[in-house]
C-alpha cells in the first residue's frame, strides 16, 4: 500500500504520450480528460503520502519529475497547437528547466531535497485548472485565455522565486557535505 503514491506518479508519466497524441490529433475532449486524470492522480498521490505517512525519497523525486514532465509536454503541445501563445509556455518550460537542473545539481551533491512547498503546489493546481479549461472549453474568449495563462505564469514564477531561499540553504548544506568529505 505504501507504494501507491509512487505508482500514481508513475501513472502520470505513462499518461503523457496519450495526452500528447490526443492533443496533436485534435481530440481535445480526450486530451482534456487525460489531463484531468493526471491532475487528480497528482492530488491523490500527495494526499495519500501525507495522510498515511507513505512519503519516500523516491516519491520526493518522482512526483516533481512527473509534474515537470507533464507540464513540459503540455506546454510543448500548446506551443504547437496555439503558436500565438508561445511566450507563456516558453516561460513555463524555462522555469521548469531551471528547477530541474538546480535540483539535479543539489541531488548530485548529496543534498536530500524535501517535498514541494505550498507555492509550488498552488502553481501546479493553477496550471492544471488553466490548461484543462483551455483544452475543454475552447469557446472561451481569447482575452480570458490570455488572462488565465498570465495567472499560471505568475504563479509559476512566484513558486520558482519562493524556492531561492531553499536553494541557498541547500547550497550551504552541500558545501558543508563537501567539507566533511
Amino acid at each position: 500500500m505504501k507504494h501507491i503514491p509512487n505508482i500514481l506518479s508513475s501513472l502520470r508519466i505513462v499518461m503523457i504520450p496519450f495526452f500528447v497524441w490526443q492533443m496533436l490529433t485534435g481530440n481535445m475532449l480526450s486530451a482534456g480528460l487525460i489531463l484531468l486524470a493526471s491532475g487528480i492522480t497528482d492530488t491523490l498521490d500527495g494526499q495519500l503520502a501525507r495522510h498515511f505517512g507513505w512519503i519516500s525519497d523516491l516519491g520526493k523525486i518522482l512526483d516533481p519529475f512527473a509534474d515537470k514532465l507533464t507540464q513540459t509536454a503540455v506546454s510543448v503541445c500548446f506551443i504547437i497547437r496555439f503558436p500565438e501563445l508561445w511566450i507563456f509556455f516558453a516561460v513555463l518550460i524555462f522555469k521548469d528547466a531551471i528547477m530541474v537542473m538546480l535540483g539535479g545539481y543539489l541531488t548530485k551533491g548529496g543534498v536530500k531535497i524535501e517535498g514541494a512547498k505550498w507555492a509550488g503546489k498552488v502553481a501546479t493546481v493553477v496550471f492544471y485548472v488553466v490548461m484543462i479549461s483551455i483544452v475543454l472549453f475552447q469557446s472561451i474568449p481569447e482575452w480570458f485565455t490570455i488572462a488565465m495563462l498570465a495567472l499560471a505564469v505568475i504563479c509559476a514564477l512566484i513558486a520558482g522565486l519562493s524556492y531561492i531561499p531553499e536553494f541557498l540553504r541547500y547550497m550551504e548544506q552541500r558545501k558543508e557535505n563537501s567539507v566533511k568529505e
